[in-house]
């Protein structure tokens, strides 16, 4: 992976970093699913990376 693609992927996270917290913020039950799901999604992209 070049610098490219990891700069990309790293606006693209905080991106959607930003979304969950704000619809945190507004929905409070929308936003623990969204979060509880990004952390599965984040867990499952660690354990298959190894």
């Amino acid at each position: 992976m070049n610098n490219d693609q990891i700069s990309v992927r790293m606006v693209v996270l905080l991106l959607v970093g930003a979304l969950t917290v704000a619809i945190a913020l507004y929905h409070p039950a929308l936003g623990a699913a969204i979060g509880v799901g990004v952390v599965v999604v984040a867990l499952l992209n660690e354990l298959m990376g190894r």
